[in-house]
């Protein structure tokens, strides 16, 4: 009688997953866009570099507040690059404004890039400054690395996961001092 009963339970258990699992199936009209949020995309961030930068408890330590303040002033910088290109397009499309004034906007946007290549040095040096050379010179790439990972993530999530994922840098291996 007890075994029948732990029978019937587990029997009924694994029916009601079934159709709980097949009714979410439903529900399921085509690929759905992930929800992804800043902070899990920091954390993706954050273990992507510790891994493939081999990261030390120490040089962790050191280097995440320096690239979380070089990385504020690069989004400022973007943020002035994208408001100079856009009000740049937009005097293009209108077609009143002067060769003068579309000279000065144009100046003003490529300053804008210049200013960002200008902080992606300065940037390197300070990193140079935390990590070994080898590390701080990875750190770029990781980052264009890691974007592209992130959007073949979104994308071969939209599209039902049929681009094969994104692909990962290779560990570098242990240096010998």
């Amino acid at each position: 009688m007890k075994r029948n009963l732990i029978f019937s339970l587990a029997l009924m258990m694994f029916l009601l997953g079934s159709l709980s699992l097949s009714a979410q199936d439903t529900e399921k009209k085509g690929p759905q866009r992930p929800m992804f949020n800043k902070d899990q995309i920091v954390s993706q961030k954050i273990a992507f570099f510790t891994k493939f930068l081999d990261l030390t408890p120490d040089e962790a330590q050191k280097f995440w507040p320096v690239y979380n303040a070089c990385q504020d002033e690069m989004e400022k910088a973007r943020k002035e690059t994208r408001k100079s290109a856009f009000t740049l397009s937009k005097a293009l499309k209108e077609g009143d404004k002067t060769d003068e004034e579309i000279r000065s906007l144009a100046e003003t946007y490529y300053g804008n890039l210049d200013r960002e290549n200008a902080l992606q040095k300065l940037h390197y040096a300070e990193y140079q400054k935390v990590l070994p050379i080898k590390k701080a010179a990875r750190v770029r790439l990781l980052e264009e690395q890691f974007t592209r990972n992130l959007i073949m993530q979104l994308r071969g999530n939209y599209r039902g996961g049929k681009s094969g994922g994104p692909k990962q840098p290779q560990p570098k291996e242990k240096e010998t001092k």
